[in-house]
């Protein structure tokens, strides 16, 4: 049997001082790969299982040092054209020539023990605040060997850990995630599945069962709900939410502002910004939602 520390994973990327993923101050792990395709979703460069270059658009100068240094000859300045880019064999090339350092390749492979001395260096700031190890994505349950061995070798180490988490994946999955976590960060979209399957890609049903199970089984579980406007945050939407949570036992319940500077990463891989007039709510608004959960 492969020893927890040898299990790989790919990340796309680790922050050491992260304040919003969990208690106190908490190094958070990104894991690549989501099953759910979220209309809104705040990191695109999530999605995709595989690495993948990016293209920072305002570093570019458009040199074309790029291009010349492509092997396969597909590289364009700026992005490779997307019939071309199954041919990118992620050689590095174009990164190396860039002077800019306009591209950057998001995503690599990396072990759990890799990820658990990381967050051994960092137990002084968790045990002053209260904080740990959040384990994130993309979706960690669809690395849920990898996720399993970085929250098993974090909490033998005595480090506090959590789990964000869609909630779509095999109860199987959840169950034995849970035997190694303290805490779950649990997304609630939407309560309607038809809606949350026109806007994520899949309905809401293994989702809302998975929740309800994690309940009954005494899990410690935060709900947090991303407010998207004129998607999720309108008082029938947010009291359908809050009807459903109470109905399945839930006790608390965090609404999450939207945050309209993820936007500019669809330009990373080339695609349009799905909500470009969209703004964060305001205060007031959110103070209003807040009182309809309550």
């Amino acid at each position: 049997m492969k020893d927890l520390r040898d299990v790989t994973g790919t990340i796309f990327d680790i922050d050491q001082t992260a304040l919003h993923d969990g208690p106190g101050v908490r190094m958070t792990v990104f894991l690549k790969g989501c099953p759910l395709h979220c209309a809104w979703c705040h990191s695109p460069e999530s999605q995709a299982f595989a690495p993948e270059i990016v293209w920072y658009e305002t570093r570019c100068t458009h040199c074309g040092a790029c291009v010349n240094a492509c092997p396969q000859r597909i590289r364009r300045p700026g992005l490779i054209a997307p019939e071309d880019r199954a041919r990118c064999t992620l050689c590095g090339a174009c990164i190396e020539a860039c002077p800019a350092g306009a591209l950057e390749v998001k995503g690599r492979e990396a072990t759990a023990g890799e990820i658990a001395d990381m967050a051994a260096r960092l137990t002084p700031f968790f045990a002053r605040t209260g904080g740990g190890v959040t384990i994130t994505g993309g979706e960690p349950t669809a690395q849920a060997d990898f996720a399993h061995a970085i929250a098993s070798l974090c909490r033998d180490a005595g480090i506090h850990v959590a789990l964000e988490t869609c909630g779509l994946a095999p109860w199987e999955t959840i169950e034995r995630l849970a035997e190694a976590l303290d805490l779950w960060l649990y997304d609630l979209k939407l309560a309607d599945s038809a809606a949350h399957e026109a806007y994520t890609g899949a309905p809401n049903e293994q989702i809302i069962a998975n929740l309800r199970a994690l309940l009954a089984s005494g899990a410690d579980v935060l709900v947090r709900v991303p407010l998207i406007p004129g998607v999720n945050d309108t008082d029938e939407a947010v009291r359908e939410i809050a009807t459903l949570a109470r109905s399945l036992g839930v006790e608390r319940i965090e609404l999450l502002p939207f945050n309209p500077a993820t936007g500019g990463k669809y330009s990373w891989l080339g695609l349009p910004d799905p909500l470009p007039d969209a703004q964060r709510q305001s205060p007031e608004r959110l103070a209003e939602l807040q009182a309809i959960c309550e």
